[in-house]
């Protein structure tokens, strides 16, 4: 409430004071996922994304598209194509008039369109914490596998994910970089605790799944790996199924044997029982 009421008396200020534009520029792009996770490359000057029109499916903001300024990244999955506005470049200084005159008014003009923007970060900051909280809750009702923070877990959160034989996923040896990815006994341990990310990041400890070296072959390694946001490392869950975006194949107990330590790779989406996780 006192937010609201700070953001009412300094918008009430600014329409008195000459404020300025806030952007310099603007492009438009399209950007389609066709189902997969696609990326697009912000400027460095950019400083918002807005959606101007949905073209295909469902685009809800950071859940089927969002942007990250800090990697200059834009995104959009799960169908989502649109037609999306870059608004570009800093605010420009007043321009001095003849004379030298006083540039008090353009001075206050931005202290007071400065003071909005805080205020509308912390609102924006509450109005996310709550969408946070319903995505979690959504992800809960539509994927019941869905590896995902929950009440009553450790603090380094994630859930085990069963496989075939009711074995669990598990970093081979413990939560060390290149430890190779197995089922085995659920033992409820920190390396067999997964958890998957908005960006589609497979979690375990500080690492991330990841396709050895990079490989799109059938029978491929998968490891406990550094986060590094690359595409090796990304994941998407479902219907029973964890499948590599890079790849395009599924998380799979090598030869359909499914005992205690046998290796998990990826191999061509099958649908089989040892391609089913939840």
């Amino acid at each position: 409430m006192q937010i609201n009421k700070c953001i009412s008396v300094l918008l009430a200020s600014s329409f008195i004071l000459p404020v300025l534009p806030a952007h310099a520029g603007e492009e438009t792009v399209q950007l389609m996922s066709n189902g997969r996770y696609q990326t697009y490359s912000l400027p460095d000057d950019a400083q918002q994304v807005q959606l101007v029109e949905t073209l295909a499916g469902n685009c809800s903001y950071n859940q089927n598209w969002g942007y990250d300024l800090g990697r200059r990244e834009m995104w959009v999955k799960g169908g989502c194509g649109g037609r999306f506005r870059i608004l570009t470049g800093l605010p420009q200084g007043a321009q001095g008039q003849e004379g030298g005159s006083d540039n008090t008014g353009a001075w206050i003009a931005g202290a007071a369109v400065a003071a909005i923007a805080g205020a509308a970060i912390l609102a924006n900051k509450r109005d996310k914490d709550r969408e946070r909280e319903r995505d979690e809750q959504w992800n809960d009702d539509h994927y019941p596998g869905y590896p995902g923070h929950q009440p009553g877990y450790p603090s380094w959160g994630g859930r085990e994910v069963r496989g075939q034989n009711g074995l669990c996923l598990d970093v081979s040896g413990g939560l060390r970089p290149g430890n190779g990815l197995i089922v085995y006994h659920c033992s409820g341990g920190e390396n067999q605790r997964f958890t998957l990310t908005r960006d589609g990041e497979m979690r375990v400890g500080d690492l991330c799944l990841d396709v050895a070296d990079g490989s799109t072959r059938n029978g491929a390694r998968v490891i406990a790996w550094q986060c590094r946001n690359q595409p090796n490392q990304k994941w998407d869950w479902s219907r029973g199924q964890i499948r590599s975006r890079f790849a395009n194949k599924c998380l799979d107990i090598e030869g359909g044997n499914a005992r205690p330590g046998q290796p998990v790779i990826v191999w061509s989406c099958a649908g089989g029982p040892n391609q089913r996780w939840n």
